[in-house]
C-alpha cells in the first residue's frame, strides 16, 4: 500500500480543495498519471501518480485537503484492497468519531438552548469549560450584528488580502511618478500588432522596457532575506498584476528580456483567458523578481500598488491622456501623456536609486525603436 500525499502547491494556503477525481475510485493505475484535480486560492494543479497500483480514495471531490495529507492509496492488487476495505469497516479498525469538546455549564447549556446558540458556536469559544457569561456573550453579539445579508470572501480574495497584509506589515514603502510622452510607444505598439496580428499594447512594451533595466539596476529585482542580505537575480522576470473579474492574479513572464513584444503580447492574451477562467498552473504564478502593475482604465491616472513581499519594486503605469501643449515654434499640438509610478521598498532602493530608474523607463518609452 502506497499513501498518494498533497505536496505543497501554494505557500499562503493553509488548505486546498480537491476539485475532481480523474480517474474513478477504484481504477487500475498503469504508472505516473494524473490522478486529481486540485485547486489552492490561485491555481488548479494536477496530482499524479506516484507508480501503478490499484486506485482507494480518500478524500472525495469538493473537499478540503491540507498539504500532506494522505488522498489516496495505492494497492497491489484489488484483493489487498478489499482487504484493507473490510478492516477499515469493522468497529475495530474504524476510527472514533471526535466528541472532544469544552465542558458546559448545566445553566449554561439552558440559555444556550433559549437563545438557539448551536453546539458548534459553543465548542468555537475554544473554551476548556463553557459558562453563562459566554452564551450571554454570545447572544448579545448576535443580537448586535446586522441584519443584512452577508456575503463571504473567496479563497483567492482571502489569499490576496494575506499578501497584502503582509506587504503593508512588512515593506517600509515609497512612491514616485514620472509623466511620459506615450505616443510614439503607443505608435509602435499598432505598428507591431497590426505586423504580427498579436495584440501588443503599452503595458506590453513596458515589460519589455523594465526587463531591459535588469543589468543596470539589479536592486530593482533583488530580494531582501531574512538575515537582511539581498539576494539577486541573474534574469529579469515580470509578473503582471491581472484581475478579469475571478480575483488579483500575477502570472509570470519569465526571461522577459529574452522575448519579442510579440511573444510577450501573446503570453499577456493566453494569461488573460485564464484569469477569467481561473486555470493557472503553479508554475505560471512563481518566480516573479519585479512587478508591472497596468492600471489603464480610461480615466485612471495614477495608482499605487503594494511591493509583493519577496520583491523590492513594482512598476504601474495609468492610462493614457490627451493634452494639448505649445510646440518651440508656438503651434498648439496634441501628445499623449500616461503616468508611470514605482512603489519601492525603501530598505533596499533610495530615492536617487528610484529616480534613476524611472528616468530610464521614461526613455524606453518615449524613444521605444528597441522596443519592438
Amino acid at each position: 500500500m502506497i499513501g498518494i500525499e498533497l505536496p505543497t502547491l501554494n505557500t499562503n494556503d493553509s488548505s486546498y480543495t480537491l476539485v475532481e477525481w480523474l480517474v474513478p475510485d477504484g481504477s487500475s493505475i498503469g504508472g505516473e498519471e494524473p490522478l486529481a484535480v486540485v485547486e489552492t486560492s490561485k491555481a488548479s494543479e494536477e496530482i499524479e501518480s506516484t507508480g501503478p497500483g490499484i486506485l482507494h480514495v480518500l478524500v472525495g471531490s469538493g473537499q478540503d485537503c491540507r498539504p500532506g495529507q494522505t488522498i489516496a492509496y495505492l494497492f497491489e492488487s484489488a484483493e489487498e484492497r478489499e482487504s484493507y476495505r473490510a478492516s477499515a469497516a469493522t468497529p475495530a479498525a474504524a476510527p472514533e468519531p471526535d466528541h472532544a469538546g469544552p465542558a458546559i455549564t448545566h445553566a449554561a447549556r439552558v440559555l444556550a438552548d433559549r437563545h438557539g446558540v448551536s453546539e458548534a458556536e459553543l465548542r468555537g469559544l475554544g473554551r476548556a469549560v463553557v459558562r453563562t457569561a459566554d452564551v450571554e456573550a454570545l447572544v448579545r453579539r448576535a443580537a448586535s450584528a446586522s441584519d443584512a445579508p452577508q456575503r463571504h470572501l473567496s479563497k483567492r480574495q482571502r489569499a490576496v488580502g494575506a499578501v497584502v497584509t503582509e506587504s503593508m506589515r512588512t515593506v517600509p514603502a515609497a512612491a514616485a511618478y514620472a509623466k511620459i510622452d506615450v505616443g510614439r510607444a503607443e505608435a509602435l505598439a499598432r505598428h507591431l500588432s497590426e505586423r504580427t496580428g498579436s495584440f501588443v499594447s503599452l503595458p506590453v512594451l513596458l515589460i519589455k522596457a523594465v526587463a531591459r533595466q535588469h543589468s543596470a539596476h539589479p536592486l530593482m529585482f533583488a530580494a531582501l532575506t531574512e538575515d537582511g542580505a539581498l539576494r539577486e537575480s541573474d534574469r529579469a522576470h515580470v509578473g503582471v498584476t491581472m484581475d478579469a473579474g475571478r480575483g488579483l492574479y500575477t502570472p509570470v513572464v519569465h526571461d522577459a528580456a529574452e522575448l519579442s513584444g510579440e511573444r510577450i503580447a501573446d503570453l499577456l492574451t493566453g494569461f488573460r483567458s485564464k484569469a477569467f477562467r481561473g486555470t493557472f498552473q503553479a508554475a505560471e504564478l512563481t518566480g516573479a523578481n519585479i512587478m508591472v502593475a497596468p492600471h489603464t482604465t480610461e480615466g485612471l491616472v495614477l495608482a499605487t500598488p503594494i511591493v509583493f513581499p519577496g520583491q523590492t519594486c513594482v512598476v504601474s503605469i495609468g492610462a493614457a491622456d490627451d493634452q494639448v501643449l505649445l510646440d518651440a515654434d508656438g503651434t498648439p499640438r496634441t501628445h499623449r501623456f500616461a503616468h508611470l509610478g514605482l512603489v519601492y521598498d525603501h530598505r533596499v532602493v533610495n530615492g536617487g536609486d528610484a529616480m534613476a530608474l524611472l528616468k530610464d523607463l521614461k526613455t524606453e518609452l518615449e524613444t521605444p525603436d528597441a522596443l519592438g
